[in-house]
């Protein structure tokens, strides 16, 4: 990988790591306020930071319900074409205790160069089939 894919791909890992932390500050500075998202979760598509944020609000928060214990990120497979790149890679989320069955996604992000570096513009998820 050259410096901007390894950034690229440093940034999805860092978002995974700050996921299963909770600790959405680490996740969203490489997020462009004004991204478009698809959530594996929701049906329509999402306008900037405030729908993820509601998005994320929608989310079950039952105390009960199994825990995200790792995010294995796989694969990656990043283009640059001048100031865009597309990212896709896979995932598979693993629970506390094997709690749940793991969880298999494939993503898409699409990233784009500021001033200030790297930032993803889209992104699209969707879980594979158990």
């Amino acid at each position: 990988m050259d410096a901007d894919q390894s950034y690229i791909w440093n940034g999805v890992l860092t978002m995974y790591e700050g996921f299963i932390e909770k600790d959405r500050p680490k996740i969203d500075q490489f997020i462009h306020e004004d991204c478009t998202m698809w959530d594996s979760s929701e049906r329509n598509l999402g306008f900037g930071l405030k729908d993820l944020n509601a998005i994320r609000a929608r989310r079950p928060n039952d105390p009960s319900a199994p825990k995200p214990l790792k995010i294995d990120a796989t694969d990656p497979v990043i283009t640059i074409y001048g100031d865009i790149a597309v990212a896709r890679h896979y995932l598979k989320v693993s629970y506390v205790n094997n709690a749940s069955p793991t969880r298999e996604i494939r993503n898409t992000g699409v990233w784009k160069r500021f001033p200030q570096g790297w930032q993803l513009i889209h992104n699209h998820e969707d879980e594979l089939p158990l």
